[in-house]
């Protein structure tokens, strides 16, 4: 019997995708973070964290995090790297 491997969507492209293969955020006090294992979270996939999707990007967070797009744009810009590496 095969193994179940759960899938999750990413916000940004739609795209289900499998959840190892993602990478699941949160919004906590205006922030993006790393999913502390508490409250609701989000999944990213790592081809939308890329330049040429990121006004993209920066809409699904807005749309899902509430906050307005120059702060979302500053914060994909100075997390990005942070975002990869946790």
């Amino acid at each position: 019997m095969a193994k179940h491997t759960p899938i999750r969507m990413c916000i940004s492209c739609k795209e289900r995708i499998k959840q190892s293969q993602l990478i699941r955020l949160q919004c906590k006090d205006g922030e993006i973070i790393k999913y502390s294992y508490k409250g609701r979270s989000f999944y990213l996939c790592k081809d939308c964290l890329n330049c040429e999707k990121e006004q993209k990007l920066v809409k699904s967070l807005q749309r899902y995090c509430k906050i307005d797009k120059d702060s979302i744009l500053k914060m994909v810009e100075t997390h990005k790297e942070k975002i990869f590496n946790g």
